[in-house]
């Protein structure tokens, strides 16, 4: 939606639509299987990020890369924008749509602090996490602690 695609009431407020470049969105952690989504966004030249790519190619490295990346004159900063289906359903299981092979705890605060010290970044939301799902609060706690490890050390 905030590319521009979607619903127009929510991607044209006020007209200022699209929000973002297609360019300027990175994607981490789509699962390795998902070839047709994978396809679909390089296709729009949205650069995507598998878990199996951050596993290889490490997540600290890929998010100093990134965040590097966005030291740019033409952008005012960047938003980091956290789904907590990027987890794995093991560790995270209080998703709606929970997919196998995603990432664990460990790599996503690596994947996290980097972005989160830069100067550049502006701010960071957490979606998709389901309260519903999680009656004892459990998945709930890990995330706020993967948020306040990310922060602790940046």
């Amino acid at each position: 939606m905030a590319t521009g695609r979607g619903q127009t009431d929510l991607t044209d407020l006020e007209g200022l639509g699209p929000y973002l470049r297609d360019e300027d969105v990175r994607l981490f952690g789509i699962r390795d299987e998902f070839e047709e989504d994978r396809a679909e966004l390089a296709a729009l030249k949205i650069p995507v990020v598998t878990v199996g790519d951050v596993r290889e190619w490490g997540a600290d490295a890929l998010a100093r890369a990134t965040a590097q990346a966005f030291e740019i004159p033409q952008l005012a900063g960047f938003w980091v924008h956290l789904d907590a289906d990027v987890l794995d359903p093991i560790v995270m299981p209080a998703v709606d749509s929970p997919d196998p092979n995603g990432l664990v705890a460990d790599e996503l605060i690596a994947l996290l602090r980097p972005l989160l010290a830069s100067p550049h970044c502006v701010g960071l939301n957490v979606t998709i996490y389901d309260p519903d799902l999680d009656p004892d609060g459990t998945a709930g706690a890990l995330l706020a602690d993967i948020i306040v490890s990310a922060f602790a050390e940046s």
